[in-house]
């Protein structure tokens, strides 16, 4: 067998599984052959040792052994390859028979597929019978396709299991959904009460939405009933998330107050206010006003009110309206009930800084201004494809000579109106104009989530009687001014947990600003207002463990500080910071600079620079009343 199976390593032919077989089956037999050989050959090399054992016992008491004996030591050996032969030929007989029972391949193949038809039928009579029981008991079941793709069947079958292994908790919870007019019947007639989310969706709310779903005549909405409430959702998927885990969703806290959004759109010509406006105001029933539109909306609804003769008197002349009767007319329709709860935007309101003051002045005063950007160039390809749009059915003053004139007096006010409202409220966003409509919106979007967010959280806070942040809120530094607390200017916490004078009143963006018991504090950071937000309590009056001196430091200026002459510097003019912080040796004695001088305790200070002058302001009273040495280095010619 191995010179056939090397004569078949030689000529490169292939080998049946039957020779295959029969060569493994040689190998395995010449191994059992080798392991009996061993074996019975350790047993003769015993017995050989046990019989010279016996030889020397008998030699010490005199026996002589017999003759046989050496004889009888060649038994052993032949004995034992004849009994290795005899195994070898009865493996190769076994073999031999075994060989001839072997199946051929197509044999085996038929064999198998029998087996596996034989139990593919008992396992589907099995799963036959399991299927008819589960739904006698009301288990569904759930068909998955095996034949995919192992990826494909583990997607499907998560899918297929959502509402067990994602929706666990809501697993026996059964909610039933209806239509707006029938849940709208239920909750008059009392057969269901409205939840503690009214209008909300409470899917919207997990999302951070804080603009509530406009809800009018003409949308759709998407009620369920769970349980003994009702719940309204914005969209059918919303409404299926719901669905399927809501006991997920009423764990949520409840919503938050209603806030109108306050927005107002600036912008060139063509730069697309209009189309923004109406779309805020389609997608979230948010008010679109424009100048023309206040006045066409007061005048229809109040045609007897003085302000509407006066109005007329002006349009039959064929005069443009004072800004002052524009105004007016808009700051009425504000007080309708829309404007109040769900708000306003400006189309392109306003455009001068005398506008603007009017605005302030009936307390018209938007949260959010959104400039829009574009090019010169951009605007009169607009104009241009507007013109010659097939839509376009009236005349309108869009003329390129009238756009000229639009835009040099938009630009002319733009820096004025921009700089009011970034110094006074610090509300101005500008957004590119040439971008799509989508992108523009979904900006405007977020800006308003973000307004309404900062609102609500300071209601929430406030009702409470939390400290909040007021970034954010246009307060103006007017009224931050005139509402500051008993530490004015300077950081409470910083005077509780440091013991220093913080003057933050260089801080006007007021981000480190909150309010707390309708006073104003200044924070120095954002760690300070972290502290303050969370136990403002502890830093204000009557528990603040410092409460501000009656005696504040403060910077004179080098003018200033020849108006107060003949007065003369404490400390012989020099730097008290360094003489202290130097534990007050002759060396630390240096000279103050007139740049730096400070007034503390009615006593004028100079300090070494601006740093030591930083290190006085924070901590006065560990310096002003440090008495010199007696000796004094000499003075410099």
């Amino acid at each position: 067998s191995q010179m056939e199976g090397e004569d078949g390593e030689e000529t490169g032919e292939e080998t049946t599984p039957r020779e295959r077989r029969r060569i493994k089956k040689e190998k395995e037999k010449k191994k059992k052959v080798q392991e009996k050989f061993e074996e019975l050959t350790a047993e003769r090399e015993a017995r050989l040792e046990e019989r010279r054992k016996e030889k020397e016992e008998a030699a010490k008491f005199g026996e002589v052994p017999d003759s046989e004996g050496e004889e009888s030591e060649e038994e052993p050996e032949i004995m034992l390859k004849d009994v290795v032969i005899s195994d070898d030929e009865e493996d190769d007989e076994e073999d031999d028979m075994g060989d001839e029972e072997d199946e051929t391949e197509e044999e085996a193949v038929d064999r198998i597929r029998g087996e596996i038809s034989d139990r593919f039928d008992s396992d589907m009579q099995v799963i036959s019978q399991l299927t008819s029981t589960l739904e006698d008991l009301n288990i569904p079941r759930i068909p998955i396709d095996a034949s995919r793709k192992p990826a494909v069947v583990f997607y499907s079958l998560s899918q297929q299991l959502r509402s067990i292994t994602e929706f666990r908790e809501s697993l026996f919870a059964q909610c039933l959904a209806v239509r707006a007019k029938q849940a709208n019947e239920m909750l008059a007639k009392g057969y269901k009460q409205s939840s503690r989310f009214g209008r909300w969706d409470p899917v919207l709310l997990q999302e951070g939405i804080a603009i509530q779903p406009y809800q009018s005549a003409g949308r759709l909405t998407y009620p369920v009933v769970y349980r003994a409430h009702t719940y309204f959702m914005s969209s059918l998927d919303n409404r299926q998330k719901f669905m399927d885990n809501p006991l997920h969703f009423l764990k949520l806290s409840s919503p938050p107050p209603v806030v109108p959004v306050k927005l107002a759109i600036v912008g060139p010509p063509k730069s697309g206010k209009t189309m923004l406006a109406r779309r805020l105001e389609r997608d979230h029933g948010i008010v679109c006003l424009s100048a023309g539109e206040a006045v066409r909306q007061f005048m229809s609804q109040f045609p007897s009110s003085n302000l509407t003769k006066e109005m007329e008197s002006h349009l039959r002349a064929g005069v443009i309206l004072p800004d002052a009767l524009v105004i007016e007319a808009l700051e009425k329709i504000m007080l309708s009930q829309r404007c109040q709860t769900r708000g306003y935007v400006l189309d392109g309101f306003p455009n001068t800084i005398e506008q603007v003051r009017l605005l302030t002045e009936f307390s018209v005063i938007p949260v959010q201004i959104i400039e829009l950007t574009l090019s010169p160039k951009e605007v009169h390809w607009r104009a241009t494809a507007d013109r010659h749009s097939v839509d376009r059915t009236l005349p309108l003053h869009d003329s390129a000579p009238i756009l000229d004139v639009k835009l040099s007096s938009y630009k002319r006010h733009l820096d004025v109106v921009r700089g009011h409202y970034e110094k006074e409220h610090r509300n101005w966003n500008v957004l590119e104009g040439g971008r799509s409509k989508w992108w523009l919106n979904d900006m405007c979007a977020k800006l308003i989530n973000e307004q309404l967010h900062t609102a609500q959280r300071y209601l929430q806070k406030r009702n409470r009687g939390d400290a909040a942040s007021i970034f954010g809120l246009c307060v103006t530094p007017a009224e931050c001014e005139s509402r500051l607390g008993e530490f004015s200017h300077y950081c409470p916490v910083s005077l509780a947990t440091k013991h220093q004078l913080i003057d933050c009143s260089f801080e006007t963006t007021m981000k480190f600003t909150a309010e707390y018991r309708a006073r104003y504090y200044k924070m120095a950071g954002q760690a300070e207002l972290d502290l303050f937000l969370a136990d403002a309590h502890n830093y204000v009056a009557p528990t603040a463990p410092h409460l501000l001196p009656d005696q504040l430091p403060r910077y004179v200026a080098k003018a200033e500080l020849k108006m107060l002459f003949p007065r003369e510097l404490a400390f012989k003019g020099y730097c008290p910071v360094t003489y202290v912080i130097g534990n007050k040796r002759y060396e630390a004695l240096k000279p103050g600079s007139k740049d730096h001088v400070l007034e503390y305790a009615e006593e004028l200070f100079a300090c070494l620079d601006e740093e030591t002058m930083e290190v006085f302001l924070k901590q006065p009273w560990l310096f002003h009343a440090t008495p010199l040495p007696a000796k004094l280095p000499p003075a410099k010619v």
